[in-house]
């Protein structure tokens, strides 16, 4: 093709596609819940617009110096990184996300703030100010010194909270306040990829059945539990006379806050095992405890108390058929148990599809208080105009979590800021706010207190600023936070509650 040919074509291609970025609608065209279809305004390749990013520096600048207070609290022999597991993950980012360093900032450049009283920057929220929805809860941390009993918080969530993330704090936090030690209540087999606070590690054939083992019809019943899932160490209806063996090794973290370390007493909850079954527990090599456990068509309860000090211990099951194992907890005998519970592609709207009868009697021997439920982010990718429906089923999951017991309370942790990338630059889903509000509308007719987690962030496209602060704050999935970024957020939530707690031991006094 000559050269003025070609020139002229170019200018002819040139000139289509502005008239196409000038009439293609700027939203673009949704086909779908996930895929948009969008044209580049010609504008834009001239003018690029610049970044419009939440300001989170009276963030940083309030909390820098906490993330070195708590690295402090953390056991710090061998501190090297933190491995996060992410529900999607592309193969680009997850060098950047298996080195997660603890490396610490140089604490003589950053300036240290007094906290001035009653500076909260997102407080919990009630429908009319009703902050008696929490008393039950607030009554029960108020007495402990005196009542000498082991409180439950069941912390579930997605994603977002694997690997202990936010969770851990709240934890520690409770635990220096008003006693206790142990990461609480951990599911025996745990999704590939993720972790606990301590070091956990399976020997035998061991199965995990969640809610898709119901849908899918592997299972016939419909008991999962506090966790949400049950583990076995022999398949299920075994019939083959074969004996079947199973083993959980668990070792004190690097890589955990002390407290997490100090544990008095192992449970094991289990139950309908159609087979006697011998457990033991170990100290290295060491047989501490073994037990016969006859035939069981109910939950029950395996104890054992535990001298503080050991830094592994080893957990076996034998025989020819296998209990449902619904958790095990290393907790103290008193104080306050904070339960990690990732539940990862939940949006939170799983529990009435259980067995709530069994449900509620594991919610009684684990003395449950206070649940706390954090979901939203795997709702975000799918738009869509109206999140009446989600308000509906997520209404329906509070009213029945507390009607389970009549002296449970319960948080709702609103859903994260979160970024899509819109013609290169990330911004926030245009739905977050709409979910946030079906969270909060259903939390004020369930009676339970709502904390604003994208609020405390900075609102409107405050997660790339937390993905670019420095330290990183998130992820560069721009989806979820950094270690160092759950420090932070789960700082502001817990201050939120003491606020409120605070506030009810004034009022409290006789």
């Amino acid at each position: 093709m000559k050269p003025h040919k070609t020139l002229l074509f170019l200018i002819s291609v040139f000139l289509v596609l502005s008239f196409l970025s000038f009439v293609f609608p700027k939203e673009g065209f949704q086909i779908g819940s996930k895929l948009l279809l969008q044209f580049p305004d010609i504008k834009s390749l001239f003018t690029p617009q610049e970044s419009k990013y939440a300001d989170i520096n009276e963030i940083l600048a309030y909390h820098q110096s906490d993330i070195i207070e708590n690295i402090d609290d953390l056991v710090t022999d061998t501190i090297i990184e933190v491995y996060d597991s992410l529900q999607i993950m592309p193969d680009s980012l997850k060098a950047d996300i298996a080195t997660d360093t603890l490396g610490f900032v140089d604490s003589s450049k950053i300036i240290k703030q007094e906290k001035q009283p009653g500076t909260i920057r997102q407080y919990l929220e009630y429908q009319d100010n009703n902050k008696s929805v929490l008393y039950p809860f607030f009554n029960h941390l108020k007495n402990l010194k005196t009542s000498n009993e082991l409180i439950r918080i069941l912390h579930y969530g997605d994603s977002q909270i694997e690997g202990d993330r936010i969770t851990s704090y709240i934890r520690n936090e409770l635990q220096k306040q008003f006693g206790g030690s142990g990461i609480g209540l951990f599911t025996p087999v745990l999704i590939k990829g993720t972790n606990i606070s301590m070091q956990h590690k399976l020997n035998g054939t061991w199965n995990r059945y969640t809610i898709q083992s119901i849908k899918n019809g592997n299972i016939f019943h419909k008991r999962l539990g506090a966790l949400m899932n049950f583990g076995r160490f022999a398949p299920i209806n075994s019939v083959n006379n074969k004996m079947y063996y199973g083993e959980i090794n668990l070792r004190k973290s690097n890589i955990t806050y002390q407290r997490t370390r100090k544990f008095k007493q192992c449970r094991v909850f289990y139950g309908f095992n159609n087979g006697p079954f011998i457990a033991e527990i170990k100290y290295k090599d060491q047989t501490l405890d073994a037990e016969l456990i006859p035939i069981s068509r109910q939950l029950n309860t395996i104890s054992w108390d535990i001298d503080g000090a050991l830094d592994e211990i080893t957990i076996s099951f034998k025989g020819e058929d296998s209990p449902d194992i619904y958790g095990i907890a290393l907790d103290d005998h008193s104080g306050v148990a904070v339960d990690n519970i990732p539940l990862r592609g939940s949006s939170g709207t799983d529990f009435t599809r259980t067995d709530l009868a069994f449900l509620r009697s594991m919610y009684q021997k684990l003395n449950t208080k206070l649940i706390i439920l954090q979901f939203g982010v795997n709702l975000v990718p799918y738009i869509t105009k109206d999140y009446s429906y989600y308000e509906k089923q997520f209404y329906k999951q509070l009213k029945t979590l507390k009607g389970l017991r009549p002296d449970i309370s319960i948080i709702v942790i609103g859903v994260s800021d979160m970024s899509q990338n819109k013609n290169g630059q990330y911004v926030s889903y245009p739905n977050i706010e709409k979910i946030r509000n079906a969270q909060k509308n259903a939390a004020f007719k369930a009676d339970c207190a709502f904390w604003d987690m994208y609020e405390a962030m900075g609102g409107k496209n405050s997660m790339p600023a937390w993905v670019n602060a420095n330290p990183a704050l998130a992820r560069p999935d721009f989806t979820h936070f950094s270690w160092k970024g759950s420090i932070v957020i789960s700082k502001m939530f817990y201050e939120a509650l003491m606020n409120d707690y605070n506030e009810y031991l004034k009022k409290a006094k006789p």
